[in-house]
């Protein structure tokens, strides 16, 4: 089997057993850090575990922390829970494993009230516990200890919420009770408690455990693509793709891979000319090129064709053709157009002249002309 055919064969093995493995070790436990905003002020940076699920591949985030961009106002995060929907992404504290988030309709206390949050299915936890209130709609005028929950009341009515551990020695007598809820917030509120939970609300996530990374100044990650082992890379390398290993390696690889290609291209043409080497002179001769001849006219015969010197107003033979067929340049004035007389076609003079110099036939209808001929030897292609 001839050297190259070898060298190749070599090549194609260590491309696809070797290559493909590497790269997708190095990239699996290095992926860029992203956001949904360009603000420096109001970017949430988005790394492992969190990932933005349509611009990242699987393995950069850990499942349950997909999140993306809104669709209506692309610089807010959103994550959505698999029992309640969307919120808004407040901020992700990677050190501490905290999440802060936001309801999108500023009104996360009615969430409770309608039970209509949850984290079944989430890798999240409430930092603090849950704890049972009881939510009252009382009168606008009677006077309580607990504040309104202001996004459920109005100038009629308000709406309270209280421990239901104390609700028969605090709950005033003019008062209805709405419902039941955990809630997760412990302890008395003040009367802006309920309202600093419409703008922010804190959850917390255990698994994975990459605190250990953010502690050394690095980013957690995958191991590579097939375990669920984590490693902790450089922050310079999520943000450059793969790592400085990598792409060491893979340069080194590519240069072995080249070197090879050289050696087997000057064997090759080594072996191909001893090969040849007798017939080198019987190639010589049969590759001179073939002489043409060329049919053209004289000069006496080209000068009898007349001429036109286009005048200021630029009078043409034909007043739509003002354009030479042989240089497609556009007739201007004092310029001299030759007509050949046979068919009427006139050109630049000094296009049509060199034209009949070499060929006996109209530029553009291929008629042959009456006049003197004569011989040109060329070589051909």
């Amino acid at each position: 089997m001839p050297t190259l055919q070898i060298l190749i064969i070599i090549f194609l093995f260590c491309f696809f057993f070797f290559i493909p493995d590497h790269i997708g070790t190095a990239s699996a436990s290095a992926c860029a850090e992203s956001a949904c905003s360009s603000s420096y002020i109001s970017s949430i940076p988005i790394r492992f575990p969190f990932q933005l699920k349509t611009l990242e591949p699987s393995r950069c985030g850990y499942e349950g922390f997909d999140v993306s961009c809104n669709k209506s106002n692309q610089s807010q995060t959103l994550l959505t829970l698999p029992s309640s929907g969307d919120f808004i992404v407040q901020g992700i504290y990677y050190l501490s494993q905290r999440l802060v988030i936001a309801d999108p309709a500023n009104c996360l206390p009615r969430r409770f009230l309608e039970h209509d949050f949850s984290l079944i299915g989430s890798p999240f936890s409430f930092v603090d516990g849950l704890e049972n209130y009881t939510f009252l709609n009382c009168s606008y005028q009677v006077e309580t200890s607990h504040g309104s929950i202001s996004c459920l009341s109005n100038e009629l009515y308000k709406v309270i919420g209280v421990p239901s551990k104390s609700i028969n020695f605090s709950a005033p007598s003019l008062c209805s009770v709405i419902s039941t809820a955990l809630v997760p917030l412990s302890g008395s509120f003040e009367s802006d408690g309920w309202d600093l939970l419409n703008y922010y609300f804190e959850l917390a996530w255990d698994v994975p455990d990459c605190r250990f990374c953010e502690q050394s100044g690095n980013v957690c990650g995958f191991k590579d693509g097939k375990s669920s082992e984590l490693k902790c890379s450089s922050i310079y390398s999520s943000k450059k793709g793969l790592s400085r290993t990598a792409n060491y390696a893979f340069t080194t690889f590519t240069g072995i891979i080249a070197i090879i290609f050289v050696v087997a291209l000057v064997l090759q043409l080594r072996d191909s000319r001893r090969a040849h080497q007798p017939m080198t002179e019987l190639s010589t001769v049969t590759n001179r090129r073939p002489l043409v001849i060329r049919i053209g006219l004289d000069d006496a015969t080209i000068e009898s064709y007349p001429k036109t010197q286009l005048g200021e107003s630029w009078e043409l033979p034909k007043p739509n053709d003002n354009t030479c067929p042989i240089c497609l340049g556009t007739y201007k004035p004092a310029e001299t157009l030759r007509t050949i007389s046979e068919c009427n076609h006139y050109f630049h003079a000094n296009c049509v002249d060199e034209w009949l110099k070499m060929s006996a036939t109209c530029p553009l209808c291929r008629n042959p002309s009456k006049g003197n001929k004569i011989s040109h030897l060329t070589t051909g292609a």
